[in-house]
């Protein structure tokens, strides 16, 4: 309260020191002249005041306004923090794939040649091979060649089905079967029942069971071994689980033309 007193008696004895000095000087004031001095001054207050009360209102404004840019700066430097680590994460996993990119042009490079190779390998090792299977097998490896020289097919794509196809191939040598169909014994068909084992040994039985032929690989045709019919019998039992399992005793290793069993 006497702050604002004080605001309003400064004009006024403001007025009367005007007043005052020039009554000393011999010309006594009028009231209306004092009156005029004060009201003059009481305004030049005021309107001091509001330009202050302005000047201080800006001041507040600016302040807020600079601790504004202030925080938006401080946000502003933190994206572009993270920013550069993004973009410095993105060019790492760009050389890393650009790498791979490269690696995988030098396996495909030197895989599909690999792949081919393993497949001629294959194909004439089948060729080669006790003939069972030879339509299956055959079927297969046309549909694998296929699939090799397919531009559109991926290299994994390769590689698995060379991969199955080996496999498949390697279960033959580990698998004993037994089977019926017609094959060429003499120069002529016949049907008979035909047993398979592992890669040891391909045998063929008449129905009546008197009769056998084993397949020899060096001359490529059948030849007779029918000491041997019942044994090679029970064995096709066996395969075909008809069977208990028991020791049988087939010829498997190299006998004399026309050689029978001991």
């Amino acid at each position: 309260m006497a702050a604002k007193l004080a605001h309003i008696l400064f004009p006024v004895l403001m007025a009367l020191s005007i007043a005052g000095s020039a009554s000393a000087a011999g010309q006594p004031p009028s009231a209306e002249s004092v009156r005029q001095q004060a009201d003059k001054a009481v305004r030049v207050r005021i309107d001091t005041q509001k330009k202050v009360e302005a000047l201080s209102a800006q001041e507040a404004d600016l302040a807020q306004a600079v601790e504004t840019r202030s925080r938006e700066v401080t946000l502003l430097t933190r994206q572009l923090e993270k920013t550069e680590a993004y973009l410095k994460d993105q060019r790492q996993k760009l050389a890393e794939m650009q790498r791979r990119q490269k690696e995988l042009a030098r396996i495909k490079a030197e895989l599909e040649p690999f792949l081919d190779q393993t497949f001629g390998q294959l194909a004439g090792f089948v060729g080669t091979d006790l003939p069972f299977l030879a339509g299956e097998r055959s079927e297969r490896l046309a549909s694998l060649q296929s699939l090799l020289n397919n531009f559109d097919a991926s290299l994994p794509q390769k590689t698995r089905r060379l991969l199955e196809t080996l496999e498949i191939e390697a279960r033959y040598g580990a698998s004993a079967q037994a089977d019926e169909g017609e094959i060429e014994i003499g120069g002529r068909r016949m049907r008979v029942r035909t047993l398979r084992i592992g890669r040891l040994g391909l045998f063929a039985i008449s129905p009546d069971g008197t009769q056998a032929w084993r397949y020899d690989s060096k001359a490529g045709n059948y030849e007779s071994v029918d000491s041997y019919s019942s044994e090679l019998s029970q064995a096709a039992d066996i395969a075909q689980r008809h069977r208990v399992a028991t020791l049988v005793e087939v010829p498997l290793g190299t006998l004399g033309k026309g050689e029978a069993k001991p």
